[in-house]
């Protein structure tokens, strides 16, 4: 297998500080509705977990009522407490019924339900994978923000606030493919794409590493 040239990639995740871009006021609901329609109409998604958190959100407890109706609908596994894929509209439920929920002075609420998946992107133009997604095409190689070369992932997370995540690496694309490419992918998107968060990694002179530079699509 021959290794790819190139990737560009955002990080509108980064792992470094915890990032996500906020989505407003958007309810529960619709917040969900778009993240899996992006899935749906832009990648082939693999991995897609959901699962209620009830973190130790300083300056606020979880009612020990709200935990024991979590935990009867979906048993803990550790401090997670999974939620099947084709149970997702009976996690949302409750959501919405425990909403308007507490804040501290962070905007944290004690109740978060959380959406994780890996994905590959598809073409626009054919609807057939991008070519180059493997990761080991790249050696592995991740950036300082945490973005793997040849894979993509993103996350939603819903409590008081809706936030998305989003780390993207396209293998190979061209500025004229990322004119393309971007606007596409910012319309089935419920945030705005940053401008801050692009780079091209391209790899080294001595074929081992990758080097990235900032860019603007």
């Amino acid at each position: 297998m021959s290794q790819c040239e190139s990737a560009v990639v955002y990080d509108g995740m980064p792992i470094s500080s915890g990032g996500t871009h906020g989505l407003g006021r958007i309810s529960a609901r619709d917040a969900h509705q778009a993240w899996s329609g992006f899935l749906a109409s832009c990648t082939v998604p693999t991995n897609v977990r959901c699962y209620f958190d009830l973190p130790q959100t300083p300056e606020l407890t979880v009612e020990p009522s709200v935990r024991a109706r979590i935990a009867e609908a979906f048993p803990a596994e550790g401090r997670r407490y999974p939620v099947p894929n084709d149970r997702v509209n009976e996690a949302l439920d409750p959501l919405t019924s425990f909403e308007p929920q507490p804040t501290n002075p962070w905007g944290m609420a004690p109740v978060w339900l959380r959406f994780s998946a890996e994905f590959r992107l598809v073409d626009p133009a054919d609807g057939e994978l991008w070519p180059g997604q493997e990761p080991e095409r790249f050696g592995f190689f991740e950036t300082p923000t945490g973005v793997r070369l040849g894979a993509s992932r993103t996350n939603l997370s819903l409590q008081a606030r809706r936030s998305m995540g989003m780390l993207l690496s396209i293998p190979n694309a061209t500025d004229a493919e990322l004119a393309v490419l971007v606007p596409w992918l910012q319309d089935r998107l419920p945030f705005r794409l940053s401008t801050k968060h692009w780079s091209r990694w391209t790899l080294a002179k001595n074929g081992r590493t990758y080097r990235g530079r900032k860019l603007t699509p």
